[in-house]
């Protein structure tokens, strides 16, 4: 994780900050794993302790998980995808696209309204069972059983060519009701292992729709429906050894994943525990005391009241911390519906003491001003919008106007 911007939705604005702290320490395969510093190569063995302040994971079911922090923990450990992005400290290189469960990073037709993927052919799910073209196509399916499969994203929905009904929703119901699914057999495909989608448009970048986990595999004969999200199946390097909310998450090796077949997760440790419910100052207390099993532990949150000791007054924690930038901006929703003149919106975004908010986040280890909700980056989006120089008929100072 990292430090958070400023961000703007249409003329609302707001701001967060996020970063890591992360433990050092020597260890071994029997009593943990160092993490030491981002520019050290890891080592197999010894367990990760992850400590967060929430109850439970939001959603380990794939098709159900939209929030970053959990995205990058499944697709990371537990689920993989036709396409992801390339892990590396790099920024340049960890945004390069790659291929994972399919062959290559996909094949359009000529006008991009068709894309074709081809499966690997030594994927395994935890019990040994190959990862096949249906089971993929079984996961997107989920997708559209709105009433089971809540929160997920809805790239499938809206991209695949699927009739919709008069109020726009698709025909298709998903696969436990079984309504319209001739309909999206004739838009998901598969010839053996290779996958067709079917698009309502052109498409250009529909290999990076894939890279979320909403088009990860699942098995049919695995899936419990909405029960699903607190004991899914694995595809990847690790698999749940245990899940009690409010307490802790447990993953183990997956003894049945092959390495050859995934050249892109190192899976370092033997055991990663993710610990719930723990008090914020208690993290951090624990973090900088550095003792124990703490030696390999995580956190992606700092109190802002302790930013400036570890990440910039304190020598102690140079090879532990990360500081850089998510690709996250957060803001302020205005209800328009009670504030509907844009120019009085308008007006309480300049007046904001943009400088006061930022302290109170942590000062410049909390992110920094932005000007719109694309980060600068995430460089093929973003464009400078001219938010506090003239956007608004002139400069805006960082106190407010």
């Amino acid at each position: 994780m990292a430090k958070t911007t400023w961000g703007l939705r249409a003329v609302v604005l707001a701001a967060s900050g996020a970063l890591v702290l992360a433990a050092c320490g020597g260890g071994d395969s029997d009593g943990g794993e160092s993490s030491g510093s981002s520019s050290e190569e890891g080592a197999q063995g010894g367990t990760l302790y992850y400590l967060e302040i929430a109850e439970q994971v939001d959603h380990l079911d794939p098709q159900r998980n939209y929030v970053g922090e959990d995205l990058a923990f499944a697709g990371s450990f537990l689920h993989r995808t036709l396409t992801t992005y390339k892990f590396s400290p790099d920024p340049a290189e960890a945004n390069e696209l790659v291929a994972d469960l399919a062959t290559d990073t996909g094949t359009p037709n000529e006008d991009a309204t068709e894309w074709q993927f081809t499966l690997i052919d030594n994927a395994t799910w935890e019990d040994g069972e190959t990862v096949t073209c249906e089971d993929v196509k079984y996961g997107v399916s989920r997708t559209f059983a709105q009433d089971v499969i809540t929160d997920g994203p809805q790239f499938a929905v809206s991209l695949l060519d699927i009739p919709t009904d008069d109020e726009g929703a698709s025909q298709y119901k998903g696969p436990y009701t079984g309504e319209g699914q001739e309909l999206f057999d004739e838009a998901v495909t598969c010839d053996g292992q290779t996958i067709t989608f079917k698009l309502n448009k052109t498409v250009a970048d529909f290999n990076y729709a894939t890279t979320l986990l909403a088009f990860s595999p699942v098995r049919e004969d695995l899936d419990t429906g909405e029960q699903y999200t607190d004991a899914p199946a694995s595809n990847g390097p690790y698999k749940i050894e245990e899940y009690s909310k409010g307490q802790q998450l447990v993953l183990t090796r997956n003894e049945n994943w092959d390495p050859e077949s995934d050249p892109i997760r190192p899976a370092y440790p033997d055991e990663i525990v993710w610990q719930f419910a723990l008090d914020e100052n208690a993290i951090d207390q624990r973090l900088i005391a550095d003792s124990g099993d703490d030696q390999y532990a995580i956190s992606l949150a700092i109190q802002p009241a302790n930013k400036p000791q570890i990440l910039a007054d304190d020598p102690r924690f140079n090879d532990r911390t990360w500081d850089e930038f998510d690709p996250y901006s957060r803001y302020i929703a205005i209800n328009t519906k009670l504030v509907p003149n844009q120019k009085h919106r308008q007006a309480i975004l300049a007046a904001m003491n943009r400088e006061n908010i930022l302290a109170v986040l942590g000062g410049d280890f909390a992110g920094t001003e932005a000007d719109g909700i694309v980060k600068p980056n995430l460089a093929l989006d973003y464009a400078p919008t001219g938010l506090w120089t003239d956007l608004l008929g002139q400069e805006i100072p960082a106190q407010g106007d």
